[in-house]
């Protein structure tokens, strides 16, 4: 299964449309230097009074499909 670990560095404010439900998809950069197009909802868990800090996994199946993600 595919692996994409990315840094993210979003700020209070920025990630208020993602709590909210307004944001439908976040574009990050993997390490592997590819552009990864993910829906917002899956990172409502991560979301926290400062934003979206950290570093990420986010594991794949063949289609592409998100089985995982996960902050390192």
């Amino acid at each position: 299964m595919p692996k994409f670990e990315f840094n993210m560095a979003l700020s209070a404010d920025e990630t208020r449309t993602i709590y909210e439900g307004r944001a439908r998809y976040i574009m990050v950069e993997s390490a592997q230097g590819l552009k990864l197009q993910l829906p917002a909802a899956n990172f409502r868990r991560h979301v926290t009074a400062e934003g979206i800090k950290g570093r990420f996994c986010v594991e794949t199946n063949g289609n592409n499909k998100i089985l995982a993600l996960s902050k390192l």
